[in-house]
């Protein structure tokens, strides 16, 4: 899958998705009723509270009631249902200023924890997404982008914490203000509150229609970004590349489509924000004037109620219409970000191709919590494949039913060209993928009786592209063993020829490897991933294409330190510089998925069949004795 390459998803608002979500904010759920509480007061105070207590002060002004002593007054103030209350001036005051301190105190703890939640949720997400991450097979990444992962557990998890937290508290927010500002206009003034009122239908009736088509702009929206996270992350791993081939204008202008791109489906999307709120204004005032008409024309009340009921109306009224444009622009915020959650919630709900059954599991324990009895069973007999073939997806089938049985201890080789199937036959060793049909026996038993962990534990893999953390060196080489010692990791860096060259840095073992060791060469790197895989000690080792990015000087001290490490070790190397491999136990020649010829290196450069057509094109000048000689060297 490229980044830009998003699934087929409803168009519509997805509830079932957003309910998933909730899922991990409701894991604060005491924190989630005490925010609750405080914006119950909140919006209290702000819709009803606030406006009655205002009106029954207008009332009075407009009565005369003020003077000459207005420290003397009574103020009657009608609350919500009904309930009546009158106030002396010094109680009116002082109810305000303490209602006003408790309101600020409750804004405090409404921010605070909304914060707070919104930092639990996205932490949960990414955590619970990067745990997918690694228990998802090959065959995932094989579809996958690392682009697309990075702006899935980056940006859209943000998003969400962003949303989840601060987009519900709007909604209760505003739900809140609505249904106070309802119920206390209905309990002063049935009529005013129905002219009031008679709008909301009209947006009930307008929110649907703009919702299909903000769902359907801000996906495209969404879309356009994470092709541009994709194509970045690709551009930044292929700068070198653009520079030497001379093309940063090309890229240049790449780039500059790519953002345009972006910039004018968010543009499409904003304009139908910015569109809607316009007309809810629009609204609002028409009841406004509707009011202001009834009241001055119809109200055969005394002035000074009439007055009184408007200013309170009135304020209603913008009670009612800010909550619905706040509505209208955290649904906006939602369908933006619901491109996101489905993505996230894709990841998380991704298909592992390879699992553990739950006897295994029962016996060894899963990869985040192996049990302790597991970890001390060895890895012990023979390999077998037994009638293995293997297709990746739904593709051709690249090893054809194959029979291979390598003992115990043996160093062998495979070679053959680019795509006969070399890779393929250890990554299936590991498990990364599983064979199709057929079977692959360790020491007699099927491999998958044996948990996933539990095998990768007893193997060392070094990869043909060698990667290093952003760590220290010492970190770096004990990354698959982290209770190994600093003996430990010196040893094993000695081994493989890499000690003295760590050494002679600043701080030794603990200087930091900074951009993921950027300064360092292709040779270097790989002698570190091979120190790596060494300290484990593994039972297996496997080297696929492990000396490609060493030097000549350097391969020789590698193969000459690792000929005793390598004895009574079962290993497998895959190579293209046939040089590294002359002195296995024995060589597999493959081709297009199948093993054409089985020997040592002697046997089949005397057979001068396929095997030794690959290695007389590499050493044409040299005769097999002194090839012999040059691998002993």
């Amino acid at each position: 899958m490229k980044a830009y390459e998003e699934e087929a998803l409803p168009e519509k608002f997805n509830l079932s998705v957003w309910g998933r979500v909730l899922e991990y904010a409701m894991e604060s759920w005491p924190l989630l009723i005490a925010l609750f509480l405080t914006l119950l007061f909140t919006t209290f105070y702000d819709s009803s509270f606030v406006p009655v207590m205002n009106a029954g002060a207008i009332a009075a002004a407009e009565s005369g009631s003020l003077a000459p002593d207005v420290f003397s007054v009574e103020i009657p103030v009608e609350f919500i249902f009904g309930i009546k209350v009158t106030f002396e001036f010094w109680s009116y005051a002082l109810t305000l200023v303490v209602m006003l301190l408790i309101r600020a105190l409750m804004i405090f703890f409404t921010f605070f924890l909304t914060n707070y939640i919104g930092m639990k949720v996205m932490v949960a997400l990414r955590r619970d997404g990067f745990k997918k991450i690694q228990e998802l097979s090959f065959s995932y990444f094989d579809k996958v982008s690392s682009g697309w992962l990075v702006a899935r557990l980056n940006n859209d998890t943000s998003a969400l914490g962003d949303v989840l937290s601060w987009g519900v508290i709007q909604i209760v927010w505003a739900i809140g203000n609505l249904a106070f500002t309802v119920a206390t206009m209905f309990s002063v003034n049935w009529l005013y509150g129905l002219i009031v009122f008679a709008s909301v239908p009209l947006m009930v009736l307008i929110l649907p229609f703009f919702q299909r088509i903000q769902l359907r702009r801000h996906r495209k929206a969404r879309n356009a970004y994470s092709h541009y996270v994709g194509w970045l992350a690709e551009s930044i791993e292929g700068a070198k590349t653009i520079k030497t081939l001379g093309i940063e204008e090309e890229a240049a202008r790449e780039a500059q489509e790519v953002t345009d791109d972006i910039a004018n489906k968010r543009f499409r999307a904003m304009r139908m924000d910015a569109f809607f709120q316009p007309f809810v204004s629009f609204l609002g005032s028409s009841v406004t004037a509707a009011l202001m008409f009834y009241g001055l024309f119809y109200d055969q009340r005394e002035t000074a109620v009439v007055i009184s009921t408007l200013i309170l109306f009135i304020s209603f009224s913008a009670n009612i219409f800010s909550p619905l444009q706040s509505l209208s622009e955290i649904f906006g915020e939602f369908l933006s970000t619901q491109a996101g959650a489905e993505k996230v919630m894709q990841i998380l709900d991704a298909k592992i191709d390879i699992v553990d059954t739950p006897e295994v599991i029962e016996k060894y324990g899963t990869l985040f919590e192996e049990k302790a009895a597991a970890k001390d069973e060895p890895l012990r007999g023979d390999i077998e494949y037994e009638n293995v073939s293997f297709a990746y997806g739904e593709g051709p089938e690249v090893l054809h039913p194959l029979n291979l049985r390598i003992k115990e201890g043996t160093s062998l080789a495979i070679v053959g060209e680019t795509g006969s199937g070399k890779t393929t036959l250890v990554n299936l060793l590991c498990r990364f993928y599983q064979p199709k049909k057929g079977r692959i026996l360790i020491g007699g038993e099927d491999y998958r009786t044996k948990s996933l962990g539990w095998l990768r534990n007893h193997i060392g893999y070094v990869q043909q592209t060698p990667f290093v953390f952003s760590d220290t060196y010492f970190h770096n080489i004990v990354y698959g063993r982290l209770d190994a010692s600093y003996e430990e990791a010196r040893r094993a860096a000695k081994i493989v020829g890499i000690d003295d060259f760590i050494m002679k840095q600043e701080k030794g073992y603990d200087t930091d490897l900074e951009d993921g060791g950027g300064t360092l060469s292709q040779g270097q790197k790989q002698l570190i991933s091979f120190a790596r895989a060494l300290i484990r000690n593994p039972e297996i080792l496997i080297l696929d294409e492990a000396t490609s990015s060493i030097d000549t000087e350097t391969e020789a001290l590698v193969q000459r330190a690792t000929a005793e490490l390598l004895k009574g070790r079962t290993s497998i190397v895959i190579a293209h510089r046939l040089s590294t491999i002359v002195h296995c136990d024995r060589i597999l020649v493959m081709d297009h998925g199948s093993i054409v010829e089985d020997g040592n290196h002697a046997s089949l450069m005397a057979k001068k069949g396929r095997y030794y057509e690959l290695y007389t094109n590499q050493f044409k000048n040299l005769d097999i004795d002194s090839q012999l000689q040059l691998s002993k060297d």
